[in-house]
């Protein structure tokens, strides 16, 4: 057993209740926490209804309260200046309308709202909570983090946070009961704010805290083959894991390892000669394109709609982020993409993964951005960092000269990059009308393997498709052969304004011009541009500036808490209200935010999804479909992904063709293979090709419970069949939206070679590993 320090010990926390005269002393006297304890959380005494009799509640201004805007307008925190502020605005937020209705779902009866919020503003008002020792306690420096754009919001979750937790401590217990509060009101709060607490986050991965683990980042910008020395560790391991943003980098890796295509560590390499046909989605390829049996190793694949098994007891895996697992002991674990740790919707996953990877050496992939917060935890669990920094392997040059807003001035090779799906097919059908070339497409609603039929056209030389057209998100988890860059415009939109791309964004667009090796030894590095000329001074001015590090990590809500949170709420309490409990009382770490659930993904998905089919499910369910890919943004999808829940609900049973059997989504693709099978292609239009995307975001949805609840989402076969069509309706249904060159056939040809290649794929089971066997010569 590792031995703590004793700045360790000092950091474990002891919270002893006063029991005041009252029934309620019999429910609890001690609440105990420590710091890596991996102690079991108090049991709850508290009755509870049946799981199955909880019945929603109406939101009320729960989860709407960031879209209205009183006539008051909160000033700008001053970071010097967060006490004053603090004391002065404390006020009015107490007198928000939504925030008794709030205190009430939470708990708090309705004639004892007022008498609690009045005793927190006295408190706060007359400075109890500026002190330099409470100051720390309740984290006031978040205060000086709050977002401009949404300033009320974060604001009103603060004061709520600090609210709570200063309510929860043993010295008010008797000023609160003065105040009007019953006993019971107070131990209610108490649970709340034990049930919510992420003080110490890494607390909860029991398992990863009794090992000390060894961290290793590679960070650079793209471009710069941080992933190579990673991957390598990984080859060599006696066991490990891969864990990645994107299903089709978990692929390749999957393939890579199976194939032999990543020298181990500890074994010279040969000179690292990268060809044009070089075929990998990596910052940078890490090994030849032939096989080499003799560093096969055998790998599984686990994503949230694939699992691809080449042996039971594979040493080695890849998989997505969210589906890594915190509870099996590896030797290496690699973590792409660790800068994601700072998305609002993402980020929790690879949070967790820090947190909770139970490996002795763990490799993080990513930008110099997310050192300081990766210091910051793992200063938290005591383990060892070593940062390796990379710089880019091929240079990257601003052309001054623009396009001047001229389309026809594209060349072989250009990467135009948009920010909505709408311009996409805009531009490729003007670039395609003003110029003889045929533009490939990728955006973020096309399904991963189109993406990457997509390009493999762009790639390939002699395709004809020699521009491509993408979104922001183009080139991660995509081997793409750019030579320049071409900013359509350096802005886009936030759902709330137009705003200019940050540094990061910028530099992550531009970085993927002239990748290092995909254009040949002649290639003297990558090009990036603008449509118009006003643009190119951001562009200039954001690849020049140092990388700006991220200042949170964020934070999502797990199963376990989750059903903490159930249990310490009023028993009719829905999902809605058990996530906005998290949000708003969570003890957080200044390093820590919330996943951003109110405005986006939580609060469409209880609202529109879990709210309305409720009451058959269990905690664990609510909880499953919250962390599962439901398309909260795409309508569409989401309607039929209700009449899956419905059916789960009432039967027990989803039955894929049961409930799509009139949807107009299926009605849609029966008409494109219709005019596929008649070589018509007028009749294809981006509203076409949409519907085709939202049945396969629903189709993704399926499978994704299909292999967590596969007795009740039992139409597995029927869905693969129904995802294949879809995929291949979405590969021709692009090629019919592009403008014709009479003499080119190389989109079946291209074709004819990847079916020939996918023969090569590993076998499953035995039969992989007698082949294996047989050309090792074992007997």
């Amino acid at each position: 057993m590792r031995l703590l320090s004793l700045s360790s010990y000092s950091q474990c926390r002891r919270t002893l209740l006063r029991a005041p005269a009252g029934s309620w002393t019999t429910l609890v006297s001690l609440s105990l926490r420590r710091h890596r304890s991996g102690g079991s959380p108090r049991p709850n005494p508290r009755p509870r209804s049946d799981e199955g009799s909880r019945k929603p509640i109406s939101p009320g201004p729960l989860l709407a309260d960031a879209n209205i805007t009183p006539p008051y307008r909160i000033p700008k925190v001053d970071p010097n200046n967060i006490v004053p502020f603090f004391e002065d605005q404390v006020q009015y937020w107490s007198s928000l309308q939504w925030l008794p209705q709030r205190l009430q779902d939470f708990g708090i009866p309705p004639e004892e709202v007022r008498p609690l919020v009045t005793a927190f503003v006295c408190a706060v008002t007359s400075g109890e909570l500026s002190t330099r020792e409470e100051h720390h306690k309740y984290v006031l420096s978040r205060f000086a983090q709050v977002d401009d754009e949404d300033r009320l919001h974060h604001i009103d979750v603060l004061y709520t946070t600090i609210l709570f937790c200063w309510a929860s401590q043993p010295e008010q217990v008797q000023r609160l009961q003065s105040a009007g509060l019953s006993t019971d009101t107070v131990y209610r709060i108490q649970a709340l704010v034990d049930a919510a607490d992420l003080s110490f986050p890494a607390e909860e991965f029991t398992t990863a805290r009794k090992l000390h683990r060894k961290f290793i980042m590679h960070v650079g910008p793209t471009n710069s083959g941080k992933t190579h020395n990673a991957l390598r560790a990984l080859a060599a391991a006696n066991t490990g894991v891969y864990a990645g943003p994107l299903r089709l980098l978990a692929h390749e890796i999957w393939e890579r390892l199976n194939r032999g295509q990543i020298i181990p560590a500890g074994i010279e390499e040969e000179e690292n000669v990268i060809t044009d046909d070089t075929d990998s989605a990596l910052d940078v390829a890490v090994a030849h394109k032939q096989e080499n049996l003799k560093y096969a190793r055998a790998c599984n694949m686990h994503t949230g709609e694939e699992h691809r098994i080449v042996e039971d007891s594979a040493p080695l895996s890849a998989c997505t982020v969210e589906m890594l697992d915190t509870v099996r002991h590896y030797d290496v674990a690699v973590i792409d993409e660790i800068q994601m740790i700072g998305d609002s919707e993402r980020g929790n996953a690879w949070t967790t993964a820090v947190l909770g990877v139970c490996a002795k050496e763990i490799h993080l992939c990513g930008e110099e951005t997310a050192v300081p917060v990766i210091q910051a935890l793992l200063k938290e669990t005591g383990d060892e960092l070593v940062v390796q920094r990379y710089e880019r392997l091929s240079p990257l040059y601003v052309q001054e000269e623009t396009l001047n807003g001229d389309w026809s001035k594209v060349q072989k090779g250009d990467c135009i990059v948009t920010f909505s799906r709408g311009n996409i097919f805009k531009l490729k059908r003007e670039i395609e009308k003003k110029t003889p070339f045929r533009c490939a497409v990728v955006y973020g609603r096309l399904p991963p393997e189109i993406r990457s039929e997509q390009a493999a056209l762009f790639n390939d030389p002699d395709s004809g498709y020699d521009i491509l057209i993408g979104s922001d998100a183009v080139g991660m988890g995509l081997n793409l052969k750019i030579r320049r860059v071409i900013f359509q415009a350096t802005s886009k939109y936030t759902g709330v304004r137009e705003a200019a791309l940050s540094i990061s964004q910028t530099k992550q667009i531009a970085g993927r011009a002239g990748r290092y090796g995909l254009h040949g030894k002649d290639s003297p590095g990558g090009y990036v541009t603008s449509l118009l000329p006003e643009s190119i001074a951001h562009i200039q001015e954001a690849l020049d500036a140092p990388p700006q590090p991220l200042s949170v990590a964020y934070v999502g809500v797990g199963s376990r808490r989750f059903q903490k949170l159930s249990h310490a709420l009023p028993p009719d309490s829905s999902p809605q209200t058990i996530l906005a409990a998290s949000y708003y009382i969570s003890c957080l770490p200044i390093y820590l935010r919330h996943e951003d659930m109110l405005k986006k993904k939580y609060h469409l998905v209880c609202q529109q999804l879990v709210d309305t089919h409720i009451d058959a499910m269990t905690a664990q369910d609510i909880s499953m479909f919250l962390l599962s890919p439901l398309p909260v943004h795409d309508e569409a999808a989401s309607q039929i992904v209700k009449r899956f829940f419905q059916a789960y609900q009432e039967k027990m049973s989803v039955d894929l063709w049961e409930c799509m059997s009139d949807s107009p989504l299926v009605a849609n693709l029966d008409a494109i293979e219709r005019l596929q099978t008649e070589g018509k292609t007028k009749g294809i239009t981006s509203v076409k090709l949409q519907q085709l995307e939202s049945l396969h975001k629903a189709m993704v949805l399926y499978l994704w419970v299909c292999f967590r609840r596969p007795v009740s989402w039992h139409s597995l076969e029927d869905v693969i069949a129904l995802k294949e069509r879809l995929e291949k309706a979405l590969d021709w249904a692009l090629q019919a939206m592009t403008k014709l060159q009479p003499g080119r056939d190389s989109e079946s040809d291209l074709r004819r070679r990847r079916e020939e290649k996918d023969k090569l794929t590993y076998l499953h089971g035995f039969e992989e590993r007698l082949v294996r066997a047989q050309l090792r010569g074992d007997s």
